[in-house]
């Protein structure tokens, strides 16, 4: 599935989704998919991390 990034007009792939500008100021970042599943991703990997980190102290 490819995503659609409303103000540079870019096609972004969902297997690997992130902001190509992340920096920049986007009047969509608040509705914006990309973003939204970016910020999922990331938090899933601190879980994981977190997980692995939580099964070496034991």
């Amino acid at each position: 599935m490819e995503l659609f990034c409303e103000k540079y007009k870019e096609k972004v792939d969902s297997e690997n989704v992130r902001c190509h500008h992340p920096e920049d100021y986007c009047q969509h970042r608040q509705s914006c998919l990309i973003h939204f599943m970016e910020q999922e991703n990331r938090r899933e990997s601190e879980r994981k991390e977190a997980g692995k980190k939580e099964k070496c102290k034991n």
